[in-house]
């Protein structure tokens, strides 16, 4: 393998390392309450090292989002491949998010922690746009399909995808043990069926 393929290995293994290590203290401590010592120390590295990868806190935020939204999305559309209608893609969204909620519930605190606290989120988001602009536009022409399909009313889209996402991230609030990744499953199934009787055309739901 030649040097320059190794080092690169070894960049990608440390820069997760330290991704690893940042989640696990801001999902224990908060944003404001995590310093890049506390990183720095979780991830078994020097502060100038740690430095070196990343310059600041926020660059580690956002990697850490980006990181949390590349994943998921890239689950959901390996599960959109085996859907054969728009409508089971929309069930494959609630589905996916539950399990990676399950697996991943210190991305979920993080994320609410973003989303309380608007002038660390202002700051977050502008960085971000152009990943979630693209991921959600596939959602958005999946509902498009649907509709010109005649599967779901035509109801706003944009108004039934905030009702939809708002339900979905709902999920994340269970607390996060075993009996309740249980209950995430369960409870994506319920989110599928109350949520898409409402929309479904008659003809779909027959």
């Amino acid at each position: 393998m030649p040097v320059s393929d190794r080092q690169q290995r070894e960049r990608e293994a440390r820069i997760h390392m330290i991704l690893s290590a940042a989640l696990t203290i801001f999902a224990r401590s908060g944003y404001h309450g995590t310093s890049m010592d506390q990183i720095a120390e979780q991830a078994e590295l020097g502060k100038a090292t740690l430095y070196y990868y990343f310059k600041s806190k926020e660059d580690l935020l956002l990697a850490l989002l980006e990181e949390g939204m590349r994943s998921f999305f890239q689950q959901l559309e390996e599960a959109w491949r085996t859907a054969d209608s728009p409508v089971e893609k929309i069930q494959q969204v609630t589905r996916v998010g539950a399990s990676f909620f399950a697996s991943n519930p210190d991305y979920f605190r993080l994320y609410s922690y973003l989303m309380a606290h608007p002038s660390l989120r202002s700051r977050a988001f502008p960085g971000l746009r152009s990943l979630l602009t693209e991921k959600l536009t596939k959602i958005r022409n999946v509902f498009l399909e649907a509709q010109n399909r005649g599967l779901i009313k035509p109801v706003p889209v944009d108004e039934l995808i905030s009702i939809f996402g708002s339900l979905v991230m709902g999920m994340g609030f269970l607390p996060h043990h075993e009996e309740a990744q249980h209950d995430l499953s369960r409870r994506a199934e319920l989110i599928n069926e109350i949520f898409l009787q409402g929309i479904l055309t008659k003809r779909e739901g027959n």
